[in-house]
């Protein structure tokens, strides 16, 4: 029984491909039952009808499929078990449990007999392995007690264990992003390497790797040209310091003194070679630089083939710093070599405009630290935005234990509730400031206390990427999966994609953003211990007397002047919270209102009461419900989250039709109504679209003098735009937005598709204007690295001024078969046109009309394709699986098309006037004063102050 239930769960669970079936089939053996059937399938559009309009200009279509892009995934798997075995595969655990006798029989059937099973610690009266590393009674920070810290004895609670997990590969590459990455490219730290570059001596001397190569560097004073990434040039720049061993500080030619000394100084700061205690942000770690790569990761020198880090200061005519992952993946997945530029490497590039405005070496080299926690995020592959700069600033302030980024940092703002409220993935000033970077990177500080995620399984889910294009995470793709974590107490042991929930606000995601802003409201309870106790809703203890929002922005009302508020409420964004302030009341009745949107979870944060003796209490309210905190005056906040569970996604109801039957511009030798791949009149259409407009399927006569599909087209898309680069197999690209034409050769066995030919017109598609640029980048959608040029052609820029155009394409190699024909319209994040029309679509074979305007016209369909990661994929690059399952017809919101819908929760109050003699403090009514916060950066004023000196400051009222 203990082999069939590894070897079946083995094989129900590796469904990443069919390695782990022939993995499972190898273990099974002769064992006396049957491995039935395994379905490899492709995943079949499925079908949604729409309702039928028609307001006189337009109509919308009836029919919309949808299609998963991804290529196939293991659908189904059975098996027949022995009789014994009731319940099948999902009852195997707890049967084997029942029926093989103690943990002792267990761990000695087991292979590794050695070792007790870790989810038997506690079987054994040992503590449970928490942090899932092999120890029972880990705990806490999962360092010392799982044996990481060699100074100390592993674990004096329990033995070593075995975690033995059924999908370890996959766990390892979604736990521990870094020694996957290791084990998979053979890295083996040697001993006093540095964390950053640990693994590089064994990846020279003991793997073809680099073929034996090291970037070479030339002694200081030496001179090196490098492109100047600011300016576009370039530039002769000088090596004028190697710090640390480990990191080269370049100065472009036309750099002052100031530029050497504080970037000098700033990489000695990074790397702390002053040996300063307030440098080493944790015990076994002696700087930022190396407590930055063992949590994170290493510098990608697997890459690059150096172990340096290039500092290039240089005039960039804006005051910023940056890093490139395209600079040390050119030749990905494949290295640097003796033929690679300079800027193939591991550089950062510092602005002489950001060194003269802050002349400070602090700021500087926190600067690096930011910057260079890119550069190892980019090593692991591609995430979206808010999480890469999230990460980036988590770890430029409290994963180094430096304050947190101020909000009032870059961009400047007049409301704070504003910021609070916007969506929780905004990024623009318009919306909120640009604040995403301090909001996930709290999330994330949130998230790292070690009862919660702790440092490490943070930075896990931090570093969740992906080289695969099709599987780069989005949003609550990878906060989803890791977030079980909170729910369950420890890292799953066995690898299973999460389904997204789509229906119920009552997910892992919501909980712990509404948990996060109960702990940043619990930062302006003064008193700690009149704080909660409970560690999901505080901050981290070195920032929980230090609010990260102006208390006093928070709306309040006053216990005093008042007894009750009605129908308070918020316009709250997707992610974003609003925070109610009730100073001082007793026995205060808080309830929701009954209409109150269910999409916006409400807890109301009561603080300790000290007259009473009472402690802090926290309570969720849904729509309807009311709750009493009894007791004395206690400062109560009200915190809602807008947790919509559609939010960041977009769904069939919110989808509109990109191709209808329309008259807008339907002129000249169109009449009447033809179909547009468009927006609104005058609109253009939107951003990130993928959908085609298809044919019903119709049989082609075997023999035809001509078989034909004719029709008019005309466009206005995106223009042409040579830039020399390429798509798939190195086709040179003549621009992005497009339309094709494709032919699906149908089985009239099946009903599917068993042949996709992409065809051109008898006049040809466009060459961009010089032979060889046919490619369309929002083709890279559907067609992968691998593809022909043939397949990304397509019209694109404008077909005069709205002119109409007669297309032809020979149908003759379809003589005799069930086909289907389609026009794909594809669209990038970019501004479009107006969009794409065809009319007098037919097909002709000979003088026969096959199909033509009329009713066969009105039986085209749109077929859209849902650009959305097949749950269980595994990129070939890095060896990651995909975590996330999302419903039929659901992908992600990555445009943001929803960030300007709000929800709202009202909520009333009702107390009585507090004891002026036991809280006098509760009759002051005040109204908040404080500064504008809408300075634009450059009139931000820094003042260094040192003991004994003072500053002063002149404050503009916003009113």
């Amino acid at each position: 029984l203990k082999q069939l239930q590894r070897a079946a769960t083995h094989s129900a669970h590796r469904a990443s491909g069919q390695g782990g079936v022939m993995t499972a089939l190898r273990s099974f053996g002769a064992m006396p039952f049957l491995l039935m059937l395994l379905f490899l399938c492709h995943s079949a559009p499925r079908t949604v009808a729409t309702p039928v309009t028609d307001d006189g200009s337009e109509d919308i279509l009836r029919v919309e499929t949808y299609e998963w892009l991804g290529g196939e995934e293991l659908q189904m798997m059975t098996h027949a078990l022995p009789e014994d075995v009731e319940g099948g595969i999902d009852n195997l655990p707890s049967l084997r449990r029942s029926q093989s006798g103690s943990a002792a029989r267990r761990a000695e059937a087991s292979d590794e007999s050695a070792a007790l099973a870790c989810e038997d610690c506690e079987a054994f009266g040992h503590g449970a392995d928490a942090c899932g590393c092999g120890y029972c009674g880990s705990y806490g920070k999962c360092s010392w007690s799982c044996g990481k810290d060699l100074e100390r004895a592993p674990n004096a609670n329990g033995p070593k264990c075995n975690p033995k997990p059924v999908d370890e590969p996959l766990l390892q590459a979604i736990w521990e992003r870094p020694a996957w990455r290791d084990h998979r490219l053979d890295l083996k730290p040697s001993e006093g390497e540095h964390p950053c570059f640990a693994g590089f001596n064994h990846m020279i001397s003991n793997t073809d790797r680099c073929n034996g190569w090291v970037r070479q560097y030339p002694d200081i004073g030496s001179d090196v040209v490098f492109l100047n990434t600011g300016v576009q040039r370039y530039s002769n720049f000088t090596l004028k310091a190697v710090v640390g061993g480990h990191i080269n500080v370049w100065l472009e030619e036309n750099s002052s003194p100031l530029h050497e000394d504080i970037s000098i100084k700033a990489a000695n700061i990074y790397t702390n070679q002053y040996g300063i205690e307030e440098l080493k942000p944790a015990a076994d770690s002696s700087s930022w630089m190396e407590h930055e790569c063992k949590v994170m990761g290493s510098m990608p020198f697997m890459y690059t083939c150096s172990n340096r880090i290039n500092i290039l200061v240089q005039e960039c005519q804006v005051e910023n710093a940056w890093v490139m992952q395209d600079d040390y993946l050119q030749n990905f997945p494949n290295p640097a070599n003796q033929n690679s530029s300079s800027n193939f490497d591991i550089v950062f590039y510092m602005c002489h405009e950001l060194l003269d405005r802050t002349p400070n070496p602090y700021a500087a080299a926190n600067t690096f630290a930011h910057e260079l926690a890119h550069v190892i995020q980019g090593g692991f592959g591609y995430s979206f935005n808010t999480m890469t700069e999230g990460g980036a600033t988590w770890l430029e302030g409290p994963l180094l234990h430096l304050a947190p980024r101020p909000m009032i940092y870059a961009w400047g703002f007049r409301d704070w509730n504003r910021i609070n409220a916007a969506h929780f993935y905004a990024n623009t000033k318009e919306w909120n400031s640009r604040k995403f970077y301090q909001i996930h990177a709290m999330f994330l500080t949130y998230l790292a206390q070690p009862e919660l995620l702790g440092d490490d399984f943070t930075s896990a889910l931090q570093n969740y990427q992906s080289f695969e294009r099709a599987n780069v995470p989005w949003g609550r793709s990878a906060y989803d999966y890791f977030l079980q974590m909170l729910e369950t107490g420890e890292k799953p042991h066995e690898f299973h994609p999460v389904t997204m929930e789509t229906e119920s606000s009552q997910n892992a995601f919501a909980t712990a953003l509404l948990n996060y802003r109960v702990a940043i409201a619990a930062q302006c309870i003064v008193d700690p211990a009149l704080r909660p106790t409970e560690v999901k809703y505080l901050m981290p203890e070195q920032l929980r007397d230090h609010p990260f929002w102006d208390c006093t922005s928070y709306q309040t009302f006053w216990s005093a002047l008042s007894s009750s508020v009605e129908g308070a409420s918020a316009e709250i964004h997707y992610g974003g919270a609003a925070v109610f302030r009730l100073v001082a009341p007793e026995n205060a009745t808080v309830s929701m209102a009954t209409d109150a949107d269910p999409r916006v979870r409400t807890k109301v944060l009561a603080a300790g009461s000290k007259s009473s003796g009472h402690g802090a209490e926290v309570r969720e309210l849904l729509p309807g419900d009311s709750t009493t905190f009894e007791g004395g005056a206690r400062e109560i906040f009200v915190v809602q989250v807008n947790v919509d569970p559609e939010g960041e996604l977009i769904g069939p109801s919110d989808r509109p039709h990109l191709w209808k039957r329309s008259a807008y511009r339907c002129t000249g030798s169109c009449s009447g109504k033809a179909w547009w791949a468009g927006a609104g009149e005058g609109e253009q259409y939107p951003p990130n679209q993928l959908s085609a407009l298809r044919s019903p399927v119709m049989q082609l006569p075997t023999e035809a003098d001509k078989l034909e599909l004719s029709f008019d087209a005309m466009w206005d898309m995106e223009g042409l735009y040579v830039d020399g680069s390429t798509v798939g197999s190195g086709c040179v690209a003549k621009g992005y937005d497009g339309v094709q034409v494709r032919v699906r050769v149908v089985s009239e066995v099946d009903g599917e598709t068993t042949e996709l030919v992409v065809v051109s017109p008898e006049s040809g598609y466009g060459d961009g204007g010089s032979p060889n640029t046919a490619a369309l980048h929002a083709l890279r959608s559907i067609y992968g690295d691998d593809s022909p040029c043939s397949d990304f052609e397509g019209w694109t820029g404008k077909s005069g001024d709205f002119a109409w155009t007669s297309q032809l394409f020979d149908f003759s190699r379809f003589a005799g078969k069930n086909i289907s024909f389609e026009l794909l319209f594809a669209s990038d994040s970019a501004d479009g046109g107006e969009g794409f029309w065809v009319d007098k679509i037919r097909v002709h074979a000979g003088g026969s009309l096959i199909f033509g305007d009329g009713s066969d016209a009105d039986a085209m369909t749109e077929h859209v394709f849902l650009m959305v990661p097949k749950a269980g994929d595994v990129g070939k690059d890095d060896g990651v699986p995909v975590v996330t399952v999302l419903p039929e017809g659901y992908e992600f919101d990555r445009s943001l098309a929803k960030i300007d819908r709000t929800l709202s929760a009202p909520w009333s109050a009702q107390w009585r006037a507090p004891t002026l003699a036991v809280d006098p403090e509760a009759s002051l009514g005040r109204a908040y004063l404080g500064w504008s916060y809408a300075a634009p950066i450059n009139d931000t004023k820094t003042a260094l102050l040192h003991p004994g000196q003072e500053a002063c400051m002149r404050l503009a009222a916003p009113f």
